[in-house]
């Protein structure tokens, strides 16, 4: 049966190595790392926390600290709320930002057509990999209880926790920028073929992506968060918490989400006409932001905690 849809071409790997030439792609990665690595220097963390915490979830259900005890009083309903509260509280402290650098990967995912369809299939498998991970840790997080909880939580703990995930995803986030620059390409070629296809379609990439997003919430030290990890452990239920982080896992990407379905709709069709003409272009910004995403990982959670060369805001003293 024939269609007039035009043909998807996110299935066709853009090879920026053949499109730029080694130094300007040198370049391009070397600036990614730099802006990762000033904005990661600079992060007010008071800032942003403090909004989160303050702001979004003081106003949606209140101080999340006096509430974390509260299980008994409100029950499983509010449970479900706290979820909303903390993943949307989440949405720009320092393990929860990167996910904007990802939006150019998502468009990617769902690029070479108009076709809304193809748009939301790649938003859902996206959706489905976040909610996937959230739910599995979840349910390890509620098994616990109350009094496993208060030790899983302690602060060097959860530091230490979200070193070691943040980091490590943030090495993810450049290997693949790597390979999405075309450094890599001698090693990519020894890859199967059937494997490098699978890799390079537009929906796998979308459901990777989400995997590690959801993945945000593992390494997640922020005291709110906790605050609900507090609460939600204390129902004693691994069902119960793996359904309540799975919506903590959807508020954690609501406005990225948002903004993701806001753009398309204002320009959908512009949007998938330039990236069908120029691909190369798309999958540059691509490779910069997974770069610049991945490199801010890396500095903040790893380098700069590990040798005390972060908090640059803090140390010329611009921050109170």
């Amino acid at each position: 049966m024939k269609t007039n849809e035009p043909i998807v071409h996110a299935q066709t790997p853009v090879r920026l190595g053949e499109v730029y030439t080694r130094r300007r792609r040198l370049t391009w990665a070397l600036g990614a790392v730099l802006l990762g690595v000033v904005i990661a220097g600079f992060w007010n963390y008071h800032l942003v926390d403090g909004f989160g915490r303050e702001v979004v979830a003081g106003s949606l259900i209140g101080d999340t600290q006096s509430l974390a005890g509260t299980a008994g009083e409100h029950g499983w309903g509010f449970g479900f709320l706290f979820a909303i509260a903390a993943g949307l509280a989440a949405t720009f402290t320092a393990c929860n930002c990167v996910v904007f650098s990802m939006l150019p990967s998502l468009s990617c995912a769902a690029d070479g057509t108009s076709r809304r369809r193809h748009v939301l299939k790649a938003l859902a498998i996206f959706t489905t990999g976040v909610v996937a991970v959230n739910l599995i840790y979840g349910m390890f997080v509620g098994s616990m209880g109350a009094e496993a909880i208060q030790t899983y939580n302690e602060r060097s703990v959860r530091l230490l926790q979200a070193q070691v995930t943040f980091t490590i995803l943030g090495v993810i986030l450049l290997i693949w920028g790597t390979i999405s620059f075309g450094f890599a390409a001698s090693l990519v070629a020894r890859l199967p073929l059937k494997v490098r296809a699978w890799f390079a379609a537009s929906l796998t990439k979308a459901g990777i992506l989400g995997v590690l997003v959801g993945f945000f919430s593992v390494g997640r030290p922020f005291p709110v968060f906790r605050d609900f990890l507090t609460y939600a452990a204390s129902i004693r239920s691994p069902l119960y918490g793996g359904l309540v982080m799975a919506v903590q896992g959807l508020g954690q990407i609501a406005v990225m989400v948002g903004l993701f379905l806001l753009l398309f709709w204002l320009f959908g069709k512009r949007l998938s006409r330039w990236i069908e003409q120029n691909p190369h272009q798309m999958e540059l910004i691509s490779a910069f932001a997974l770069m610049a995403g991945g490199a801010y990982f890396v500095y903040y959670w790893g380098l700069s905690f590990a040798f005390d060369i972060g908090r640059w805001g803090f140390k010329l003293q611009w921050y109170g």
